[in-house]
């Protein structure tokens, strides 16, 4: 769907002055629903709305929450998609040319969907493997100044048989991993250590299970760096982003795990969802 208008997949829908392809003057989110109905949709489309301002775009009368969610709602049925699903959507700023140096404030909008395997949420039986990200490994010279290593870091996954890598900021703490965001448990307490302050999707869903982990399991919530020196007590760890949804990691490095409570705050995130889901089937 480009800008509320249905197209066949395989037909091409970007010129070849798109910005976004051009020039990166884009952004991408991967969002997950259920029954034609995004999670937590609001929160969402005020995310993008914010992530779109912060570039310099400005949404026109029709980029409205009622109206991209009814033309998400009708891509879904004529996809023949009715239950569990994740959408892919791209922001990219309109183009007036081939020129780097734009005025255009205005922007288009971009969406896929495909079916998910399993309905709603659930925690994955086994834990996942992490170890922590080093560009070093990528013997690469980049063109683009503006490419992050991270993207084509897949051989090293596959090499070390991964299942994900953690991001570090320039002191060595954990912020992020290639999908999601970082959670710690320790003596009953959820410790969040991504960047509280990120305008991002994943901190949204961030958000909602601290939410959740607090008012339903009566968790202490700490906003905290970690970094190695402060794995020592840390009892569990998990990753979190509204694809994935929660992902709890047995072993990060040398680090090993336990899953714990993780499987109870992602028993009521679940939970949360899917009946939010029936409420909104009526």
């Amino acid at each position: 769907m480009l800008n509320g208008t249905r197209m066949p997949s395989d037909s091409p829908c970007l010129k070849y002055d798109n910005r976004g392809l051009l020039w990166g003057d884009s952004f991408t989110v991967k969002l997950r629903g259920n029954s034609c109905r995004v999670y937590d949709f609001n929160n969402y489309f005020l995310c993008i709305c914010k992530m779109a301002e912060s570039i310099g775009l400005e949404p026109d009368e029709l980029f409205k929450p009622k109206i991209f969610a009814n033309d998400l709602m009708l891509l879904l049925k004529q996809n023949r998609i009715y239950k569990e699903f994740c959408a892919t959507i791209t922001i990219f700023r309109n183009s007036t040319g081939t020129n780097k140096i734009t005025d255009t404030d205005t922007f288009s909008t971009l969406v896929s969907v495909e079916s998910m395997p399993h309905e709603f949420y659930s925690i994955n039986k086994d834990g996942i493997f992490t170890d922590v990200f080093d560009s070093s490994k990528l013997i690469t010279e980049i063109a683009n100044p503006n490419f992050s290593y991270e993207l084509i870091s897949g051989k090293i996954l596959a090499e070390n048989d991964l299942d994900d890598l953690i991001i570090t900021d320039n002191n060595g703490n954990y912020r992020r991993s290639l999908y999601s965001d970082i959670f710690f448990l320790k003596d009953k307490s959820l410790i969040y250590a991504s960047d509280p302050t990120n305008v991002s999707i994943n901190a949204i869903f961030s958000s909602r299970i601290m939410q959740i982990a607090s008012s339903k399991l009566g968790m202490e919530i700490y906003q905290s760096k970690v970094n190695q020196s402060k794995l020592k007590g840390v009892e569990g760890m998990f990753l979190a982003d509204p694809v994935n949804g929660i992902r709890w990691v047995v072993g990060l490095g040398r680090e090993r795990f336990y899953s714990g409570m993780v499987n109870d705050i992602a028993y009521e995130v679940y939970n949360y969802y899917k009946e939010g889901i029936e409420r909104l089937k009526g």
